[in-house]
C-alpha cells in the first residue's frame, strides 16, 4: 500500500506589481506540492487574507501599496505568528536583505531571475531553512566571523536599529536626506533624527564623518 500524498502547503502572494504577481501565482498553483491561499498588493488586503488563511507561506515584496521597505517586513512577520516570510524584491538584497532576516523573513530573493529559482527558494523555506544568496552568506559570515573574534571587519553599527541600518546603508548607496525620506517613507526631519542617532552611537563628529562611515561599512 503505497502512502497517502503529504498535502498542499499553502501561499500567499503580496506584491502590487500585477504582472508579478500574476507570474508569482501562476508559478505557485501550478507547483507540485503547493497551493496558492490567495494574493494581494497592499497590507490592507493582505493582512486579512493572512489572518484568515494562516498559510504555510507568505511570499512578499518590500513595497507595496501602502507600505514601503522594512515596515511591510514586520508588519507581515508579526501576522504569519511564526510561520515563514521570503521577501522577493527588486531592491539590493545587500541593502535590505539583512535587517529583513534580522526582522524575521526566512528568506530574500531578487526578482531578478526569481522565475527560476522561487519555488526551490519557497520550498527550502518551508522545510525550516533559510534562503539568501551566495554574496549575501558571504556578508553575513564575515559578519559572523568577526562577532567572533576574527579579524578585519566593523562591528560598531551592531547596537543600531533596523530602521538606523537602513538609513546607514541607503547613505552608503549615495543617497541624499530627501531621497532617503521618500525611499522610506519618512519625513526629512524624521531622517536627520536619524542621523544624529547614528552618530551618537558610534561616535562621529559630523556628517562628513557618518558619510565616510557609511561608505567604508560592508
Amino acid at each position: 500500500m503505497q502512502p497517502s500524498p503529504l498535502p498542499a502547503r499553502s501561499v500567499v502572494v503580496l506584491d502590487d506589481h500585477d504582472i508579478v504577481r500574476f507570474g508569482l501565482e501562476t508559478l505557485i498553483a501550478s507547483a507540485p506540492g503547493l497551493q496558492l491561499a490567495g494574493s494581494a498588493p497592499s497590507l490592507a488586503l493582505g493582512l486579512p487574507l493572512i489572518a484568515a488563511a494562516r498559510p504555510d507561506l507568505v511570499v512578499c515584496d518590500l513595497t507595496l501599496v501602502d507600505s514601503k521597505g522594512l515596515d511591510t517586513v514586520r508588519a507581515v512577520v508579526a501576522a504569519q505568528e511564526g510561520r515563514p516570510v521570503l521577501v522577493v524584491s527588486m531592491h539590493d538584497e545587500l541593502l535590505y536583505g539583512e535587517q529583513a532576516l534580522a526582522l524575521g523573513a526566512k528568506g530574500y530573493l531578487m526578482k531578478e531571475g526569481a522565475h527560476a529559482s522561487i519555488l526551490q527558494a519557497a520550498r527550502q523555506v518551508l522545510d525550516g531553512h533559510l534562503w539568501i544568496s551566495q554574496p549575501l552568506n558571504a556578508r553575513l559570515l564575515k559578519r559572523l566571523l568577526v562577532r567572533g573574534g576574527g579579524s578585519g571587519g566593523d562591528t560598531g553599527s551592531e547596537g543600531l536599529s533596523p530602521r538606523e541600518l537602513e538609513v546607514l546603508e541607503l547613505l552608503r548607496a549615495g543617497k541624499t536626506t530627501k531621497e532617503i525620506a521618500f525611499a522610506l517613507d519618512l519625513s526629512p526631519r524624521t531622517v536627520d533624527i536619524h542621523r544624529a542617532n547614528i552618530k551618537r552611537k558610534l561616535g562621529l563628529r559630523s556628517g562628513t564623518e557618518l558619510l565616510a562611515y557609511a561608505l567604508t561599512r560592508t
